[in-house]
């Protein structure tokens, strides 16, 4: 699938713009946020408010399927092998003969199952090398059952998808929607606009049986710059981006999925309510241009510590040149323009990890 790339939007249409990095700020107290925002606060002053409003409940009892020990334990893999005859088994993106192809196994091949569909029908299994990029890092995929058979020639038995999120339930709704606010700034000569403000928003359409189609569309005012949308596939019980291509890839970030860290600053979601997040400052992201031209993006990113979902981004975009002109000769030379961007979350169904103040 197709990735629409919004974070270079603007880089596409200046060649260079402005906003002088400030001076470096003194150092902040211990227990401040370590993202410099005005949106964020000291974990320290925000109690989570499940502990706030929770009661006291009894110890849950393990289920007969736990007790009679035919649930394997966590650290206890299944192996599945590839049974067919000569032909190579078909590995898909979700458990329908529907789903995209996307990767093949070779006869004899073992693979690790991961979970299996609701009615035992398909594993969802780690690794196959992707058909279109057999280079690329392997990605997990779906096998019908009856292709494969226990590598040990024993039955056994595996999680049903989404088990393992608490009480079965997913972490993202099928209508997950959330919405941010973008504000982008420049002070270059070169600039035709000073700034310009935008809306991002995302919207799940569940019609595939295993992963969200999260719609994204970024709408700036006045029409400053073209109206962008892309898709992401994500894991409404993980909250994780199907592909993984975008874990290190801040501008893109969306959706890390759940245990992406532990928090360390409250993102202030509204008057009432904070979002505990995990905030990382040190993000950078070189893009080739052309012409010699590199643009440098260094940021900082927080996230919902429940779900992984973007919370808070922001970033300075550099342009460095490399090359020749008017007989001298430069290296990723910076003439001083820049770019600033800040986006935030200001609404969402999703229920993350909300907080509220001591």
């Amino acid at each position: 699938m197709r990735y629409a790339r919004w974070g270079g939007l603007v880089a596409l249409l200046f060649l260079l713009a402005a906003c002088q990095v400030g001076p470096q700020q003194a150092t902040p107290p211990a227990n401040a946020p370590i993202v410099d925002s005005p949106y964020l606060d000291a974990l320290a002053d925000y109690v989570p408010l499940a502990e706030a409003t929770q009661e006291p409940t009894e110890e849950a009892v393990p289920d007969a399927a736990e007790a009679d020990g035919t649930i394997p334990a966590a650290d206890e893999k299944q192996y599945v092998v590839v049974a067919t005859q000569g032909a190579r088994a078909n590995m898909r993106s979700a458990p329908d003969l529907d789903a995209e192809i996307i990767g093949k196994g070779n006869p004899g091949t073992v693979f690790e199952v991961i979970e299996q569909s609701d009615e035992g029908d398909w594993y969802n299994v780690c690794c196959v090398a992707p058909l279109d990029n057999p280079d690329g890092e392997p990605v997990e995929a779906w096998v019908a059952a009856q292709v494969v058979e226990p590598s040990d020639g024993e039955g056994f038995t595996v999680p049903v998808a989404g088990a393992a999120a608490e009480g079965g339930e997913p972490l993202l709704p099928a209508d997950a929607e959330a919405t941010w606010s973008v504000d982008w700034t420049c002070g270059s000569d070169r600039c035709t606009l000073n700034a310009c403000s935008a809306t991002v928003t995302a919207r799940a359409d569940s019609t595939n049986l295993q992963f969200l189609q999260v719609a994204h569309e970024v709408v700036w005012d006045d029409a400053c710059f073209a109206t962008d949308s892309w898709i992401f596939e994500v894991d409404p019980m993980t909250g994780d981006e199907r592909t993984g291509d975008f874990a290190e890839n801040f501008l893109y970030g969306y959706w890390l999925g759940a245990d992406s860290g532990e928090a360390n600053a409250v993102y202030r979601y509204d008057d009432e309510l904070g979002v505990m997040v995990v905030c990382a400052d040190d993000q950078e992201v070189e893009i080739d241009e052309g012409d010699g031209w590199t643009t440098v993006y260094s940021g900082a990113t927080c996230h919902d510590i429940k779900t992984g979902m973007l919370v808070l981004l922001t970033y300075t975009k550099r342009w460095l040149y490399s090359g020749e002109y008017d007989g001298q000769t430069y290296s990723r030379a910076y003439f001083g323009d820049s770019e600033t961007l800040e986006q935030r979350l200001v609404d969402t169904n999703i229920d993350l990890s909300f907080a509220e103040p001591r």
